[in-house]
């Protein structure tokens, strides 16, 4: 459920894209069942809960008084009927103002258009839904005032006529599966926050695809892009996967494949095939060097999870081949992972020729009945496997095919959908400083990457919260790519 309620006032501020201030504040109740700081913790799926009773608040300290615009309370079952909304600069609000009130909430998602100024910013629970219980909140969320002159939001987007599930100014990408069998892009109709913004659709050329919306404000110069990353409904079926590397292909985009246990990981490469005369006629080709040097028999490289398809193994699965052009003879191994990190398959066998394509085949019949034969989602190639490596060997790959079922299509990868759900970044925009907070995962490394591709910061923090020095960088939009312990998800971040 979603209910808009707009405080009538005359207004000189709107609320529009910008931070959401909780998340970097602190929070206070008056009693806890489940901790205060889960509302303010970017995770819809913590609560805090006060203690059964009639009486009940919770307090945000944002750390420094700011002009409030917008307030988005995700109630648990737990709701109130009746409450306000306070702000003040006094922690105890010996002095403050009330900046919203109702007597008739009926709980899920309050998204609030407020005014008011403060650094204590109040939930003061009155009267409960359920009397048996007290108060509990998913997320407490506090946005600041902007100028409407620059104002770049939209307040209503809508596919084929229906408002996007979860819309909200702040959200920036969403994710729509479409029925099974739909081949028409829909039809999607933006509404700017203010009348004087222009929002200008750009439809998709297929699906799946990605329809955007640029809205730009009243300045001209204030801009805001929104994304509906269409993919269509599966119902499982036997197919044939190919990952052939040619550009716009599942899978070949290299950024999406990761390097490891080699030394100094140099990156997995998409290249121009070295030999298109041979049994391998592909324009490009996955190119991988194995580095010099003992133990590191098992280097390789792998596409991320959830780059590619979702599949299981049938009664179709009868083999899986890969191109491969090496200049050395070794063993090839190529590995099928789950989701979940789980090896479901690794055979090998060595390249029978140097410097020209050949063809290798491995059986994976016996695989069908494997206990773990479902959420399939990684390749992973091991193609030097020699120990002591005495020199660099580059290998080429290409081709990569097998049979199986079909349980996801490839998802629409891309700047669309660079905004993780497990991870939260602010302020974004940012003059200074990005911070990185995620709410249970611990990240390994953030890498971010200007425009053009090129590296620009590496991080190797190993906490769940990070902070990315920006003030040496020019204004601009980047991409941070974040590597955690169930894999990698990119973050568009822009620096004003």
């Amino acid at each position: 459920m979603k209910k808009i309620t707009f405080l009538i006032a005359l207004m000189v501020f709107t609320f529009g894209q910008s931070q959401n201030l909780a998340l970097s504040g602190a929070a206070t109740a008056s009693s806890e069942l489940q901790p205060a700081s889960n509302a303010n913790d970017g995770n819809a799926g913590t609560r805090w809960e006060s203690v059964h009773g009639p009486s009940g608040d919770i307090t945000i300290d944002l750390g420094a008084s700011y002009n409030i615009g917008q307030i988005l309370l995700n109630w648990e079952g737990a709701f109130a009927d009746e409450y306000e909304i306070l702000i003040s600069d006094d922690p105890t609000f010996a002095t403050s103002t009330t900046i919203f009130s109702t007597t008739t909430g009926d709980g899920g998602i309050d998204n609030l258009s407020v005014t008011g100024a403060g650094q204590y910013v109040r939930m003061n629970g009155i009267h409960r839904f359920l009397n048996a219980y007290g108060y509990s909140l998913y997320e407490f969320e506090i946005y600041e005032a902007v100028d409407p002159l620059t104002d770049a939001t939209l307040s209503d987007l809508t596919v084929n006529g229906t408002t996007v599930t979860d819309f909200s100014i702040n959200t920036l990408n969403y994710n729509v599966v479409l029925p099974q069998g739909t081949t028409v892009v829909p039809t999607v109709v933006a509404t700017s926050s203010q009348g004087t913004a222009s929002a200008v659709v750009t439809d998709a050329t297929s699906l799946p695809g990605t329809t955007s919306v640029l809205v730009t404000a009243e300045d001209g110069t204030t801009t805001n892009t929104y994304n509906l990353n269409f993919t269509v409904q599966v119902t499982p079926m036997s197919t044939t996967f190919d990952l052939t590397f040619e550009p716009g292909t599942t899978g070949s985009i290299a950024s999406y494949w990761n390097s490891f246990e080699n030394g100094s990981n140099p990156p997995f490469e998409v290249v121009s095939n070295p030999d298109p005369s041979g049994i391998n006629t592909s324009a490009t080709v996955g190119k991988y060097t194995s580095l010099a040097g003992a133990d590191m028999q098992w280097a390789g490289c792998e596409n991320q999870h959830g780059t590619i398809w979702k599949w299981e193994l049938d009664d179709t699965s009868t083999t899986l081949t890969i191109d491969i052009y090496k200049s050395v003879i070794s063993n090839v191994m190529v590995k099928i992972i789950t989701e979940t990190n789980g090896t479901v398959y690794a055979v090998q066998q060595p390249n029978t020729v140097i410097n020209a394509w050949e063809t290798l085949t491995y059986d994976i019949s016996g695989l069908v009945t494997h206990g773990e034969n479902h959420d399939l989602d990684q390749i992973v190639v091991h193609s030097d496997i020699v120990n002591p490596r005495t020199s660099d060997n580059v290998a080429y790959f290409d081709n990569i095919s097998w049979e199986g079922l079909i349980t996801a299509n490839a998802p629409v990868l891309g700047v669309a959908n660079y905004e993780a759900t497990e991870f939260k970044v602010y302020p974004n925009p940012a003059q200074n400083v990005w911070n990185i907070k995620s709410s249970n995962l611990v990240v390994n490394s953030v890498q971010v990457f200007d425009v053009l591709g090129k590296q620009v910061i590496s991080l190797n923090p190993n906490s769940e919260e990070v902070s990315i020095d920006a003030s040496t960088l020019p204004a601009g939009i980047y991409f941070a790519r974040i590597k955690s312990e169930t894999g990698s998800n990119s973050i568009k971040l822009i620096k004003k």
